[in-house]
This record gives structure tokens, C-alpha cells and sequence, in this order.
């Protein structure tokens, strides 16, 4: 029985190998986001076009490269943590704990980045009246637009929201 299972997952084990070195997955679908609320804040998750970092293009070739963004990683993620936050009458919440997951181009070059999956929390938990604001794509064209699905826990309801252009906030009502 011990030698069937261990034969059993030798065998899965290839088979996942095999058809795995094919698969190109996304951590999550270019120009999609989400943000999760809970008691304690909102959880971020972000696939922005590289074009919205083209101010850290260092040799000016308008192309991304995984180097050119692990070169310049903690001044990205303070671009970011300035560029994104939420707001309400009395204060603004920055993004924090961010974390960069650059996503590699699969038609060209594989060192040029398409995307880039951005994560982080607001310490701050959802009320009426709060809104999103995201400086950072002011870069998209007119036709770009940065499609999010906030949730927030305990509530069966979405809301579906867009930025891009000149729409750079969303406020959140109850």
C-alpha cells in the first residue's frame, strides 16, 4: 500500500512538472483590482500597467525591466505608498506593507514587465463618507481604466468601481 502512494504521487508529481513549465498564470488579471475590508482595514491587491511607472524607466527606453525595478524598489513603494491612499474628513490612511510582484511579459522580451501586481493594507477600517484616491494613474490613456471589486467582510454585497483618466478617487457610501 505504502509503495501504490508513494508510486501514486511520483506519478502526479511528473505529470504537474510536465504540464506546469507551459503555464503562464497572473497573480491577478491586468487592469482588475480588489479591496477587502475588514475591522482592522482594507486589503489592496492592484494589477497596474507598467505604464504607470515609467518615471523609473532609468535608461529611458520606455520598457520596464525586472532590473530597472528591483534596482529601485524602496522609491517605487514610497511612489506607491504616496500615490494610494484613502481619505475622509479628518485624515488620510497611506498604503502600508507593500509588497511588488512584477509580472513579465509573455508575447516579447521576457525580462520586459507588463504588470505589476501591487499588495498592501490601509490601516483603516471602511465608513461612509471615505474614499480612494490613486494619483498613480494619472499616467493611463483615456481608454485605460483600473476596474476594482470592493468587498467588505461580513456584507454579501460588492461594490464595483473604475479609475483611470480623469476619474482618480472613488467615495465610498453605505
Amino acid at each position: 500500500m505504502a509503495l501504490r502512494l508513494k508510486l501514486c504521487l511520483i506519478f502526479i508529481g511528473t505529470l504537474l512538472n510536465v504540464f506546469s513549465q507551459n503555464a503562464q498564470a497572473h497573480l491577478m488579471a491586468p487592469y482588475k483590482g480588489t479591496l477587502n475590508f475588514d475591522h482592522s482595514g482594507g486589503y489592496l491587491v492592484l494589477s497596474l500597467p507598467a505604464s504607470t511607472l515609467m518615471g523609473f524607466d532609468k535608461d529611458k527606453d520606455r520598457i520596464l525591466t525586472l532590473g530597472e525595478i528591483k534596482s529601485q524598489q524602496k522609491t517605487i513603494i514610497k511612489y506607491i505608498t504616496d500615490s494610494l491612499y484613502l481619505k475622509s474628513d479628518t485624515q488620510e490612511t497611506l498604503l502600508t506593507g507593500v509588497m511588488l510582484a512584477p509580472q513579465r511579459s509573455h508575447d516579447t522580451n521576457i525580462n520586459h514587465i507588463d504588470h505589476i501586481v501591487i499588495l498592501g493594507k490601509f490601516l483603516h477600517p471602511l465608513h461612509e463618507g471615505i474614499s480612494m484616491h490613486a494619483s498613480l494613474l494619472n499616467g493611463l490613456t483615456q481608454n485605460e481604466k483600473l476596474t476594482i471589486t470592493m468587498t467588505e467582510k461580513d456584507s454579501p454585497s460588492k461594490h464595483i468601481f473604475t479609475l483611470g483618466g480623469s476619474q482618480l478617487s472613488h467615495t465610498f457610501e453605505e
